[in-house]
């Protein structure tokens, strides 16, 4: 009964279009428009994508990479960064490996799921240099913060859905049933647009600046690398030898 209904996001399309979005809202024939972003991306920030990480399915392996890997980025900017989990076990791994040494050289570490609520610990982490927030899913989308305070994004793992989650396997039991492929048709726009989500934290407005760090080795190793890139704002790709 509604003669039009406007929905907008920073981050609805996949690529180049917003196809995905329509299936999903039951809408494949509407008028879509997608329109550039007022943000200056290639003066603004660059990604970097480190070499040499295990496979994330090797735990113990990664987690040690990983907490290398966020050793390095965070001195890089002087904390200011958030480091952005797909769950809480690798999270608290790489805490207990990093938390001594950044502590002693004088970092704030602020983890999520200790005694901070979401609220209180962004009031933390905006009060000076040298914090660093150790964050889950709900600090991928939904959170500003602007200025130097934030100069930092570091993506530990490419944000795919758990696959035997009771919502997520029965939306790709019913892609499959009808002939499509659960992986290529939800799996990865998905988490395509969950990884734009978390990267959106990094820049809110125009002069804002700094790095992201997406440390998942599959963003240089697999075939579906190149869409989440494509995916992301242009701006300079950094391929880090580590």
């Amino acid at each position: 009964h509604l003669g039009s209904v406007v929905m907008t996001s920073a981050t609805l399309a996949v690529g180049d279009d917003l196809d995905y979005f329509l299936q999903r809202m039951g809408a494949p024939e509407a008028s879509a428009l997608q329109v550039g972003s007022p943000f200056d991306y290639g003066r603004q920030m660059k990604i970097i994508l480190p070499a040499g990480l295990p496979d994330p399915n090797q735990f113990e392996p990664f987690a040690e990479a990983t907490a290398q890997a966020v050793n390095k980025y965070v001195r890089l900017t002087k904390g200011r960064a958030f480091v952005l989990f797909t769950s809480d076990r690798l999270m608290r791994a790489v805490a207990a490996k990093v938390s001594e040494a950044l502590v002693n050289e004088g970092y704030e570490l602020i983890m999520q799921g200790e005694l901070l609520s979401r609220q209180a610990m962004l009031e933390r982490f905006r009060t000076g240099a040298r914090k660093v927030l150790f964050g889950l899913d709900s600090f991928w989308m939904g959170v500003d913060v602007r200025g130097e305070a934030l100069s930092n994004v570091i993506i530990t793992k490419l944000p795919f859905a758990v696959p035997d989650e009771p919502v997520v396997k029965a939306r790709m039991d019913r892609i499959a049933e009808q002939g499509g492929d659960p992986f290529r048709d939800y799996s990865l726009p998905e988490a395509i647009l969950k990884l734009r989500q978390g990267v959106g934290r990094l820049i809110r407005s125009s002069t804002d600046e700094g790095i992201v760090v997406i440390l998942d080795p599959r963003m240089r190793s697999k075939w579906y690398g190149k869409k989440f890139l494509a995916a992301l704002p242009e701006c300079p790709v950094e391929l880090a030898d580590e």
